[in-house]
């Protein structure tokens, strides 16, 4: 009897303690998640009031990868030139498209919205592509894989 007592106390405080241990690493997760959120708005800011938009955009988008090139994932030179390619290809958005999925979305047509912006972003990250080069697009592919696999665990 005391024995089954024991083991029910200790399985019960495995559990207390495991789920206190995953709920400080969710805590501990989205408390990292809303500082790197609110760094990167603020790093948003900065670059709209700064005289090198262009540089402050790159720094801005290089605080989305904090993380990976905290865990090594990707270099800090990888990032640089990931982030100068997405602003690269920001960049070459139009006017007209600019205007055109704006009033997609002034109509409320979802469908030709979405159908924009799937186009936008085919073209933006063909643009991407091209300017990475083969290395660091098969690194990116190899991480977003491994980020898919990890998700659906």
């Amino acid at each position: 009897m005391n024995i089954k007592l024991l083991t029910a106390g200790v399985i019960a405080c495995s559990t207390l303690f495991g789920s206190a241990a995953f709920a400080a690493d969710a805590n501990s997760s989205q408390a990292e998640f809303e500082a790197l959120k609110a760094e990167y708005q603020k790093s948003l800011e900065t670059a709209a009031k700064s005289s090198d938009i262009r540089g402050g955009l790159v720094k801005a988008c290089s605080v989305k990868y904090k993380t990976a090139v905290a865990n090594k994932a990707l270099t800090q030179a990888d990032v640089n030139k990931l982030c100068s390619c997405s602003v690269t290809a920001e960049g070459q958005v139009t006017t007209a498209e600019t205007w055109e999925l704006q009033s997609a979305a002034n109509a409320k047509n979802k469908t030709k919205f979405e159908q924009l912006q799937v186009s936008l972003m085919k073209k933006q990250g063909d643009s991407i592509k091209k300017c990475v080069g083969t290395d660091l697009d098969q690194k990116l592919t190899k991480l977003t894989q491994q980020a898919q696999a990890a998700a659906k665990k």
